[in-house]
Order: structure tokens, then sequence, then C-alpha cells
């Protein structure tokens, strides 16, 4: 049994179905993680700082693992061949769980090393040494509650899956951003014996760094990482992949976004376009994993606009909109990578056999893409914005954001496309771009612009800019289809 086993394992790994090189996921990990550890090491105690690393390192596993790699929790690329091999069901099923966690613990690696590294001095040998296997634990468990949860909701209620996930990611990047500004109060978070942390009990991160408070004068408390780790794994074993629905209904958002879509279609999108703006307005929402591995991840802007609403200053909190108004843009890459995912990719003939050219195919898509996923995004951070800070700010900074960010989608498309639309499998989906190289300057001007139209910006001003942002969105409309006509 252990020898097929091995081999079906070693076949998974062998097949690399939907995975790329680790090495720019594990740098980015490493680096943010020896940052903030490092930060903070001399200010924790054992329990805090193990409280604190373990906690930044499931934040880190949880992005993706809801992201570009939510697919091995949602789906098994090999279940056919596999299925077709002479092996027994439960020996299947531990290489699939095998192969599961190796994927996970490799990810989580990248900021658990780091962690140890900068363990204060004061931990003992043995649970300094054991940190990083707490943290694979910690990272297992996470993986099963988050596979459970997809199992309960996925067949049956699948936009309540969808806002689960999008308030995960926007929990983690606040915990991230407001945990740090906590130091001094996590400096003098007791242990897990003291009377006034009862809370802690029901904080998963706090059970696996219950053994680095032996060098607090409490018990080490093996058993209790022992006991939900081997929990998580066992869900793992037990769980079999994410169903998805049997039937796909309309979003209600197309619903709501129909005239939009009416006026986009009746001044805007072209005729050689309409063919590509229709199949992708109404079949990308439509592509499950495409939903789960994009919309969730709008959890990031949406938890930056929780950050500014905890600010006390008004400048302050206009600031962050407007820094997040004019940088939405960033979150696009995201999205414009999965443009070609579809779960029926033989069906891409559609493509290769219409009498019309690329160039209008890369141009209804791009205009699909703003009225059906950037122009909903301005709506809810622009309905946030006039809420938090009143209907001049949305004049002044919301539009003008979104004139910004189409126009960075029209620049983007060609970068991070790979492929016609709807035209290859979610677990082909490239994900090796040079993430830093690609946004990092488009981040750095639009912080600039955000910082100064918010504080110079004139009502009468954001209206000329609008102008001049049409002018040059019409200007770059009618550039990219020069080639098409010469």
């Amino acid at each position: 049994m252990l020898g097929r086993i091995r081999i079906l394992l070693r076949a998974r790994l062998a097949s690399g179905a939907g995975s790329s090189s680790p090495v720019a996921a594990l740098l980015a990990q490493a680096l943010i993680a020896s940052f903030f550890c490092a930060l903070v090491n001399d200010a924790l105690g054992p329990f805090a700082y193990g409280l604190f690393s373990l906690t930044l390192t499931c934040a880190l596993v949880a992005i993706p693992l809801i992201g570009e790699l939510g697919w091995i929790l949602r789906r098994d690329p090999a279940e056919e061949w596999v299925g077709a091999l002479p092996a027994l069901a439960f020996e299947r099923r531990v290489a699939r769980t095998l192969h599961l966690a190796l994927v996970l613990w490799v990810l989580a690696l990248g900021s658990l090393v780091p962690a140890a590294i900068f363990v204060p001095d004061t931990t003992h040998v043995l649970p300094r040494l054991m940190l990083p296997v707490l943290g694979l634990g910690l990272v297992t468990l996470l993986a099963a509650l988050l596979l459970l949860v997809q199992n309960l909701l996925g067949e049956r209620a699948e936009g309540i899956l969808v806002a689960f996930q999008t308030l995960l990611v926007l929990g983690v990047v606040v915990g991230v951003v407001l945990g740090v500004r906590s130091v001094p109060t996590l400096a003098r978070m007791p242990g897990l014996g003291d009377e006034h942390a009862r809370f802690l009990w029901f904080f998963p991160p706090s059970w696996f760094a219950a053994p680095l408070a032996t060098a607090e004068g409490e018990p080490a408390r093996w058993w209790l990482p022992g006991l939900a780790g081997a929990l998580g794994l066992g869900l793992l074993l037990l769980l079999p992949p994410a169903a998805s629905r049997r039937t796909v209904r309309a979003p209600w958002l197309s619903v709501l976004l129909w005239p939009l879509r009416r006026v986009a279609t009746r001044f805007w999108v072209r005729a050689d376009e309409r063919g590509a703006f229709d199949l992708l307005y109404d079949a990308l929402p439509r592509e499950r994993e495409v939903v789960l591995r994009t919309v969730p991840m709008i959890g990031i802007p949406l938890a930056f606009l929780v950050v500014a609403s905890a600010e006390g200053g008004t400048q302050e909190r206009s600031d962050v909109l407007a820094l997040l108004l004019f940088t939405a843009g960033i979150y696009l890459p995201i999205l414009l990578t999965h443009v070609p995912a579809s779960a029926t990719p033989l069906a891409s003939w559609i493509h290769r056999t219409a009498p019309v050219s690329d160039d209008a195919v890369v141009a209804g898509a791009i205009k699909a893409l703003a009225v059906r996923f950037l122009a909903p995004l301005y709506l809810l951070l622009g309905f946030v914005a006039w809420v938090q800070a009143g209907p001049n700010v949305v004049w002044r900074l919301a539009l003008p954001g979104f004139l910004i960010s189409l126009l960075v989608l029209r620049r983007l498309y060609r970068v991070c496309v790979d492929g016609a639309p709807l035209s290859t499998a979610p677990d082909e989906i490239r994900f090796d771009l040079d993430w830093f190289g690609l946004l990092g300057g488009y981040a750095l001007a639009l912080t600039g612009a955000a910082i100064a139209a918010n504080r110079w910006l004139t009502p009468a001003g954001a209206l000329v800019l609008v102008l001049c942002l049409v002018a040059v969105e019409a200007l770059a409309e009618r550039a990219s289809r020069l080639p098409r006509l010469l």
C-alpha cells in the first residue's frame, strides 16, 4: 500500500498541475515575514512573538489559498486519470492529501523560516526549533477549515461563500495593518493560563503558540497544537474537493448593471467588438474559478477603507480614500490574468473562427471588464467615500480615479492576458509575472497623483481633469485600432 501511495504522490508532484515556479512567491513571503518579525522581536516575549509570527504566517498563506492556489481545495485536476489506476480509493485520497499538504507547507515555510530566525533569545530551545513545525500544523488546520466551508457552501450558497472569502481577505489585511500598531498591547498579552485571556482559547494561532510560553512559566501544552494539527490533517483526508453548483445562475449584479450595459453597447462598443464584449460580460462572471479567485481580492481595498474609517482626523481619512480611489487599478492584474480562464476551454474555437480581428476582440474584452468589474468596484468605493467624506470627495476623486483605472486597464491588458478570453483551463493560468516590476511604477505614480489631487484638486479642476482623461481614453482607443486599419 505504501508503495502505491508513493507512486501516486510522485506522479502528482511530477505533473505540476496548476503550478508555476514558487521561488517568487517564497521570496515575497520571506521578505515580508523577515521585515515584520525583525521589527517586533525585541518588543515581544516568546508567547506574544509566537502569536504574532504564526498569525502573520496564517495571513500570508490565506490570501493565495483563496486566490491563485484555491484550485487545490476546489478541484482535483488528476482525478479522472488517477481514478483509472489500479489503486484503492483510500490510497488515492492519501496521495491527494499529501500532495495538498506539501504545496501548503512549501508556501508556509517561506514565512516560517524567517520567523524562526528572529525568535526572542529568551525562548527555550525546543519551542524555538519547533516553531516551523507548529506553523505547518496551523496552515494545515487553516486549509482544512477553508475546505470545510467550501464543501458546506460551494454547492448550496456560492454567493455566501464568495462573501465569506471576501470578508476573510478583508480581516487578514486589516489585522496586518492594525496588528503592527498594536505591538505594545500584544507585548502585555498574557498566556493561555491567565483568566483574563480566555478569549485566546478561541483563536487558533494561540493554540500553536502555546509551547513557546514555557519560557514565561506556563505549561507547554504540546497536546493542544498536536490535537489541532491532527484534526486539520484528518479533515483534509476525509473531505473531498469542494463541489460546485450543478446549475449556473445569472449573477444578480448583471441585472443591476443592465442599464449601464445598454448605454455602453449603444454609445461605446463598436459593432466588431460586440461579440467579445457580450461573451466576456456574460460568461466570465459565470466561471466559478474566476469568481472565487478574483472577487474576494476586493477585500484588499475594502480593508483600507475600514482602516481609513478608524482614523480620527478628516484629512487623514480623505488621504486614504484618495489613495484607494486612484490606486484601485493595481487590483486589475489579478483579474486580467484570469481572463483566459474557462472550465470549457475547448469552446474557444469561437475566437479562432470569428470574422473579426484580434484588436477588436481585445477592445471588446477591455470594455466588458470595465463595465462588468471596474464600474461596480468604483460604485462601491464611491458610495463608501460618500458616506465617510461627503459627495465632494466622490466628484473630485472617484470619477477621475475610475478613468485613470480604465487607462491602466487598457495599458496592462496585453501584458497580463496570455491567450484569448475563456480559452485556457483554470489550472493552466500563469502567475509568473514580475508583479513588483509590473506594478511598482504604477503604484508610485498613482500614489503621487492621489495625494496631489486630494490636496489641490478643486471641483472645477476635477471637471477639467475628467474631460482631459476622457479625451485621452478616446485617443488611446483610436490608437489601439490603427494597426488594423493600415
